[in-house]
């Protein structure tokens, strides 16, 4: 049974990190889809699977369609795996795909200077993150996300979600108390020192917005999602998602994952189905997350997947190296990096910074 949650300093300065939903973007994947063999086939299992052409979606659109929670899950989770393999493949790994389960597993399969000493995802991008550790196949994993996002967008709460910037956590959550204290809204996201993502019903969000700009926000972002997640009427469908993760194998991390709910890592293969379930209704302890990495030695964020939404996170708690892998430059330029010895093992001591 792997136990990582009192994990001193570390031996390898990198953490690998995974964006969530709001991230997907028109023609993400196409690139290394194009470039990449073991991409390739991480996308055209996708369809297989899903049953019908995700990878249209992703490379062509239209936006509309792959803004839907339903579509938008699966496609970032799918993106993400598809630069995983590809940068295993581009590293020169020889073991197969880390995302079927074969041993070794994860980023267990990459070489020793490119393995990881932590894996983390931002909210949806914490599947990913359990596929990069070998807790799910990427096939369990894309299951998963597409019956999440299905429950969510059939059964789940309804409502809207936006970034806040410019303000603490601890700063809206005073806000939320005096303007709509029966629980219509919350910090669904714990960002940083002063960016949160607000989540609740579709009237609460409009009142707190409009508190949140009288009481001090620098900006405020609605978000291009489906339904209000991290926020506890979301958690109707837990039950449901449970029931559909009692279908599926959830083996213990070869690396330790840290937890969205707790910002530490997860104790265990057998105990994680539970955290899922919480991570529905429960805050994103992203700030948390990012700390513990750095403060046990993570020097460098690897950002894995479309964009480089989740640095520009990261660089606003932690004074940190910070990568991103997107494309088959930007892969082939992270393996060089590293390679060349530029990123080194060292403490990383968290900062604060200004907002976006």
């Amino acid at each position: 049974m792997a136990r990582f949650g009192n994990l001193g300093p570390v031996a390898s300065p990198l953490a690998f990190v995974f964006p969530g939903q709001g991230s997907q973007i028109v023609g993400m994947g196409r690139a290394v889809y194009e470039a990449s063999a073991r991409a390739r086939a991480v996308f055209e299992e996708a369809d297989r699977i899903l049953g019908y052409k995700l990878s249209e979606i992703c490379f062509n659109g239209p936006a509309e369609r792959l803004d839907d929670t339903r579509i938008a899950q699966p496609a970032i989770l799918t993106t993400s795996v598809a630069l995983l393999e590809a940068l295993a493949e581009d590293a020169a790994d020889p073991t197969g795909r880390l995302s079927d389960g074969r041993e070794p597993r994860g980023v267990a399969a990459l070489p020793e200077e490119l393995r990881p000493s932590f894996v983390a995802g931002h909210s949806l991008g914490e599947f990913s993150a359990l596929v990069a550790a070998g807790v799910l196949t990427f096939s369990d994993a894309l299951r998963l996300v597409s019956e999440r996002g299905r429950l969510a967008a059939t059964k789940g709460a309804r409502g809207a979600m936006a970034a806040v910037i410019g303000m603490s956590a601890a700063d809206v959550d005073r806000v939320i108390a005096a303007t709509v204290p029966d629980g219509g809204a919350v910090v669904a996201n714990d960002n940083g020192p002063a960016q949160v993502t607000i989540a609740g019903d579709n009237d609460s969000v409009a009142r707190l917005i409009q508190a949140l700009t009288k009481s001090g926000a620098r900006k405020i972002l609605p978000l291009r999602i489906s339904g209000p997640f991290h926020f506890p009427a979301m958690g109707a469908i837990g039950g449901d998602l449970a029931s559909f993760m009692r279908t599926i194998r959830f083996r213990d991390p070869v690396v330790p994952v840290v937890a969205n709910t707790s910002g530490a890592p997860h104790e265990s293969g057998a105990r994680i189905p539970e955290a899922l379930v919480r991570h529905l209704s429960q805050r994103v302890e992203w700030l948390r997350s990012v700390r513990f990495m750095a403060e046990r030695g993570a020097s460098t964020f690897v950002e894995i997947g479309a964009g480089q939404v989740v640095n520009g996170l990261v660089k606003r708690i932690a004074d940190v190296k910070l990568i991103n892998v997107s494309d088959p430059p930007s892969l082939r330029e992270a393996i060089r990096t590293v390679r060349a010895g530029i990123v080194r093992p060292g403490p990383a001591s968290p900062t604060p910074a200004e907002p976006q």
